[in-house]
């Protein structure tokens, strides 16, 4: 570990552009006493006695968030659902990654939403899942902004060579990474600048063998990864100033896998450590809300909540949006109290998790375990 703190000293001292992006618009002390207050707020759900889970919908990635999109993830997921319940979910999310590389002015038309929803009392939280940048270079994002599912997407792991080499300044792909983090730092600084506490979940599942940066990457070693992700937490924090960032360790699943496993490994394979991480959300998607690990996360001694949860991917509830959404609220009562949220996935035309592309969301966002907008200690 001297070796990569000596790399990230390094970077510091020769990448261009990393004077702290941060402005003291709303003052340090104010952002740090907000974050300190949904943190508590968070752990109090998760370590007293239950009295409810927070509900969350994510809303696609970048501006898909808006109104102007063809997705418009905010007005399909989170108005409607308003419209029809007379609830807002309590927690409001997008990715600034994934479906393509969004530019800075997509990624502020994203935060607009972000923000009007903070200041109404909600929450936010931002997954970031990143294009290969061994083979996207992002040198010109408006014309080749990538897809979802074209070269150097989220899966494609080809010419990924050490996960090491994002962070030492002395290999090309370092420079390609550094641009990633400015472009994402200086988004999050939009909302830090507006007051908005961030649930941060950046390259989540890595214990699973499907992503550019997960298990296969190596296999033998999480060392690599857990170097990435404490370089990028020391970079936020330190350089670019984001206090408003609560960060979120968000492995998948088990299965009921172990560490010999060729495509899964346990919860706990690539966990940071304590110091760089404030939440740990997992995914789980079965048609029961089975929460596999759940003896295992609370081991590890962290709040908890579910960053993704649904029903099985192709499986029948998905593809027919028959799911019945109160066995949120019932599952995480009754089986899994210390789960202080969780956040329902979007929708495409052939699978809904969504929860009002789903059954019994009257119910379930009137219940009054199901903590909503209004809930909110700070409303």
């Amino acid at each position: 570990m001297k070796i990569i703190s000596l790399l990230f000293i390094v970077a510091i001292i020769i990448t261009p552009g990393f004077a702290g992006d941060a402005k003291p618009g709303i003052s340090n002390s104010k952002v740090d006493a907000k974050r300190n207050a949904v943190l508590s707020f968070i752990n109090k759900l998760s370590n007293g006695p239950f009295t409810g889970a927070i509900s969350g919908q994510n809303c696609f990635h970048g501006s898909e968030i808006t109104d102007n999109s063809y997705q418009q993830g905010y007005s399909r997921l989170v108005k409607k659902l308003f419209e029809e319940t007379g609830k807002w979910v309590g927690i409001i999310g997008v990715d600034y990654e994934f479906s393509k590389i969004f530019t800075g002015d997509e990624l502020s038309h994203a935060n607009k939403v972000l923000i009007d929803y903070s200041k109404k009392g909600g929450l936010v939280t931002i997954n970031l899942t990143p294009h290969n940048p061994w083979i996207q270079d992002e040198s010109d994002i408006i014309n080749n902004p990538g897809t979802w599912n074209g070269s150097g997407n989220p899966f494609d792991k080809g010419k990924v060579a050490n996960l090491n080499d994002l962070i030492d300044p002395s290999k090309a792909v370092n420079k390609v990474w550094m641009r990633k983090l400015d472009r994402i730092a200086a988004a999050l600084s939009e909302l830090r600048n507006a007051g908005v506490i961030v649930l941060f979940r950046p390259m989540q599942e890595m214990n699973g063998n499907w992503f550019w940066w997960g298990m296969s990457s190596h296999p033998n070693d999480p060392s690599p990864y857990i170097n990435v992700y404490r370089h990028m937490h020391d970079y936020f924090t330190n350089v670019k100033h984001l206090n408003n960032l609560l960060w979120v360790y968000s492995p998948n699943s088990s299965e009921g896998q172990t560490n010999n496993s060729t495509w899964n490994r346990t919860v706990d394979w690539a966990y940071p450590g304590d110091e760089y991480i404030d939440i740990i959300a997992g995914t789980a998607y079965n048609d029961n809300l089975d929460i596999v690990d759940y003896a295992t996360y609370i081991k590890m001694g962290k709040p908890l909540g579910m960053a993704e949860y649904g029903p099985v991917t192709n499986g029948k509830l998905a593809v027919n949006g028959s799911l019945d959404t109160c066995q949120f609220i019932n599952r995480i009562k009754n089986d899994y109290p210390r789960i202080a949220y969780w956040v329902s996935w979007h929708e495409y035309p052939k699978e809904k998790w969504s929860i009002i592309g789903n059954k019994n969301y009257k119910e379930l966002m009137n219940d009054h375990s199901v903590i909503t907008r209004d809930k909110f200690p700070w409303k």
